[in-house]
């Protein structure tokens, strides 16, 4: 039975050790963006149902026509992967003493899975938001993650955790495992 930790993070407790949910955070653009790009690509499906429908003659600008279809459809899966990442995303933590797995999930279907020893993870800590390049009084609000380094390489998870979540999740992580040097 999953218990609510902080925040969107879900706790579950298991045979030896814990399952953490992470949801996705929606970015701000959301709102904006998605349904910019649904009548965007309504638009274009109109202009390109025309021209594939009726008769056309063999010359380069009927190629470029479908190479412009070709962009076309690669956008059309991408927004569509982008959008099923932001809405049903989540990231989940499986904590069993022996090993950390870190598995990236859309529709509850893992996409990325990552497992690690526990005795080489060290130093796990939150890394805070990061400022807009471009707008420096502005936080972006998905570029916080949790940190731990493994054989020499940095790996992160938990992208737009908030502070509080980060401390409730490292704490109950630390209460399974003492990993070492790992702070706050």
């Amino acid at each position: 039975m999953s218990e609510k930790l902080e925040g969107r993070v879900t706790l579950e407790n298991t045979d030896r050790g814990i399952r953490i949910a992470i949801p996705v955070r929606r970015g701000p653009f959301l709102a904006i963006y998605a349904p910019l790009v649904i009548f965007w690509l309504g638009l274009a499906t109109v202009r390109y149902w025309n021209l594939l429908a009726g008769p056309h003659p063999e010359d380069i600008n009927f190629d470029l026509q479908k190479i412009a279809i070709g962009v076309y459809a690669v956008g059309f899966i991408y927004f569509v992967c982008w959008l099923a990442w932001t809405t049903t995303g989540e990231t989940v933590v499986i904590l069993d003493p022996p090993k950390v797995k870190i598995q990236s999930r859309v529709f509850g279907f893992p996409v990325v899975s990552s497992t690690f020893h526990t005795s080489q993870i060290h130093r796990i800590r939150f890394v805070p938001h990061k400022r807009i390049a471009t707008q420096r009084s502005i936080i972006n609000p998905t570029s916080s993650c949790i940190r731990f380094e493994v054989n020499k390489r940095s790996e992160s998870f938990a992208k737009g955790v908030t502070e509080e979540e980060a401390r409730a999740l490292i704490d109950r992580m630390l209460l399974v495992y003492e990993f070492p040097r790992s702070w706050f």
